[in-house]
Order: C-alpha cells, then structure tokens, then sequence
C-alpha cells in the first residue's frame, strides 16, 4: 500500500478541510468525558455521549488540534475536581462515563469500522468537531475552531 499523505508543509487549510469535512456540517449538543487519546494521526480523540446514552468519539483533528488545549484543560479539571470532592466525604471516585461536560459541537460525522476479535467488521462514527463552545471559568461561552472552508459533498450512486 502506497503512502498518499501530503507533506505538512504542503497542506493547506482547504485541502485539510476537504478530507475531514466529507458529509454534512452540523451542530450537536455533546457531554464529553474526561476519556482522551492520540490517534495513528495525531488527532484528539475524546469520548462523549449524545441524548445522554449514545457513546460516540469526537475528534479534533488537523490544525484544530492546537486549539483543543482548554478543553483538555477544562476536562482534567472536571476530572480532577470530581476525585478530590469523593476522596473529601470518604468516597470512591465517581465513574468516568458520570463525569460529562456539555460542549456544543459543530461537526461531520465519519464512519469508522473496527474488526472484532471473530473478524467481523463492525461500523462506528466519529464526529469531526470543526468548531466548539464551552462555558467559560465566568459563565459565558468560549468557542474554538473555524468554521470548514471546503465541505466535501459525497456522490451518490
């Protein structure tokens, strides 16, 4: 398999949004989890759930990954407050899936296909954040990101 990835050098905040933005652009209300990791692509991938109870990943990606810094900041604090509070009253710490932080998300949606351990491929989504707001320390809204300069639209056959 060939290596088809551009120089860094070489690639610009077009050509960078049109991979990332292959569908639809929208916003969707997210609780993130304080559940991070680096991908293969040097993406922040951070857990969350939908409605409460749909698990999804949502990923910062490209140049928007130098500006997820607070929000990694802001998700450690949730963490890190929640697990001093239970060790202060003689509790466990609390579930990582019940430490959520609400977090507007404009994005699109990009499927991801995992092999099980019986060889069978099952699909998931990732949410490309393209742009996103928090509450911020006073209480007013903190945004992040830039709105998509490309939006790929995918051919339909």
């Amino acid at each position: 398999m060939s290596y088809r990835r551009k120089p860094a050098s070489e690639v610009t905040p077009e050509y960078e949004d049109s991979g990332l933005f292959k569908n639809k652009v929208g916003q969707l209300q997210v609780e993130l989890v304080p559940q991070m990791m680096i991908n293969g692509r040097n993406d922040l991938v951070v857990r969350g759930f939908v409605n409460r109870n749909i698990n999804i990943e949502v990923a910062f990606a490209g140049r928007r990954v130098k500006e997820a810094g607070p929000l990694e900041a802001r998700l450690k604090q949730v963490r890190a407050k929640a697990i001093k509070e239970a060790a202060a009253q003689g509790k466990p710490p609390p579930e990582i899936d019940h430490l959520r932080l609400p977090v507007l998300i404009e994005g699109a949606w990009r499927p991801r296909f995992k092999r099980d351990q019986a060889g069978w491929e099952t699909r998931s989504y990732y949410l490309f954040a393209a742009r996103w707001s928090i509450l911020g320390d006073d209480g007013s809204t903190v945004s992040f990101g830039s709105k998509p300069l490309v939006v790929a639209q995918q051919v339909q056959g």
